[in-house]
This record gives structure tokens, C-alpha cells and sequence, in this order.
């Protein structure tokens, strides 16, 4: 929650993405960090491009939209 107004939506629920799969025993965090941001960044996409949501965006969505 204190990530997404610096880090914006695709980064901060990445990393929580990561923390709970940590937390169910995926200790491969070099893996799970990139898959939870990329996961997050195209349900990004989608809540903002198409259902026209406002979510907060980081650097990374800036690149996209």
C-alpha cells in the first residue's frame, strides 16, 4: 500500500504478488518478482485501457500508456 503512489500499481502489487508466494513457500523470489509485475502490469492494461479505471500509475505504466 505505501509502494503505489511512488512505485505505481504494476510494481508494488508485484512485489506483493512475490511476498505471498513467499509466504506459501516460493522462496524463488528472482523468479516471482518479474512474473508478479508482469502479471500486474497486464491487469493494469486492462483495467485502465479497457474498463477506463483509474489506478495509480508508476514508471513502468508510463511506458505503456
Amino acid at each position: 500500500m505505501l509502494l503505489l503512489k511512488t512505485a505505481g500499481f504494476s510494481i508494488a502489487t508485484g512485489l506483493l504478488f512475490a511476498a505471498t508466494a513467499a509466504a506459501f513457500g516460493k522462496r524463488k523470489l528472482w523468479m516471482t518478482i518479474p512474473i508478479g509485475i508482469v502479471l500486474c502490469l497486464a491487469v493494469w492494461l486492462i483495467f485502465a485501457g479497457l474498463l477506463q479505471l483509474s489506478l495509480p500509475a508508476g514508471p513502468l505504466e508510463h511506458l505503456f500508456w
